[in-house]
């Protein structure tokens, strides 16, 4: 009877938001008397060397991806028969655009000793996890991951949600505003754009010279929206000025806001 790891991993976006860790490499390796205990992986990320990972590579035991929802399954080879293992996970930009500006981020999320259960055809052992937001900020600072997730919403009674429109976000610049991205509502008026911090700092002379402008101390964009339908008819624009509101100036990381149309 062989073994079948399982599981789900997500991770904390900000305060309550969480989302599924998608097309997340996880490797499974068996632990020896070589390989020291990883640092404290619930708090600071520590990445794997090249040398590290080379040496990894004999004791693995399987590997396999996470689909849209978090969901992994892996079958361990048969040279295991019991004892500890070590989880690690590589972790990429799934955007293809920029796949060729960062370097995969690998690194050991948990050694384990598993209790496994007997299952249909292999013995089963389930491993669930969910990453905090001080952990993943890092991963994502890593991989120059910026995110602004929004509810698009009836002006009329401010609930009803407005599923289907094209939401636009633009930073505020002084020669040329910068196009950040576009996502369309779900059927609950939600909408994700995912961005990259030299989207917001695009200069005549970019990419030789890229730069947030007007020059700030604190990063982030200044951000305004715009809403068409699928057809591109403007239903809603925002005027430029609001990217210089107290609300929208040097947005973080991380930014959430409703909108109404």
């Amino acid at each position: 009877m062989g073994y079948t790891i399982k599981g789900n991993l997500r991770a904390c976006l900000h305060l309550d938001l969480y989302e599924s860790l998608d097309s997340v490499e996880v490797k499974v390796y068996k632990v020896t008397s070589d390989i020291t205990v990883a640092c404290n992986h619930k708090s600071e990320l520590n990445k794997l060397s090249a040398d590290i990972i080379a040496y990894k590579s004999k004791n693995l035991l399987g590997s396999g991806h996470t689909n849209s929802e978090g969901n992994y399954s892996i079958d361990i080879c048969d040279s295991y028969s019991d004892g500890e293992i070590e989880i690690d996970l590589v972790v990429t930009d799934k955007h293809e655009s920029y796949r060729k500006i960062h370097n995969p981020i690998h690194f050991t999320a948990r050694r384990l000793k598993p209790i496994w259960r007997n299952g249909n055809r292999t013995k089963e052992y389930s491993w669930n996890y969910c990453f905090s937001f001080q952990f993943w900020n890092q991963v994502r600072k890593q991989l120059d991951v910026w995110t602004i997730i929004g509810n698009v919403k009836s002006v009329e009674d401010k609930v009803t949600p407005v599923a289907g429109v094209v939401v636009s976000a633009i930073d505020v610049d002084w020669i040329k505003d910068d196009f950040l991205g576009s996502a369309v509502s779900n059927g609950d008026g939600k909408f994700r754009i995912d961005y990259k911090s030299i989207d917001y700092k695009q200069t005549y002379l970019s990419p030789m010279i890229s730069i947030e402008t007007p020059i700030s101390s604190i990063p982030g964009p200044e951000v305004y929206f715009k809403i068409t339908n699928p057809e591109g008819i403007l239903l809603y624009e925002e005027h430029r000025s609001m990217g210089k509101t107290q609300e929208r100036r040097n947005i973080q990381r991380f930014f959430n806001i409703d909108l109404y149309i």
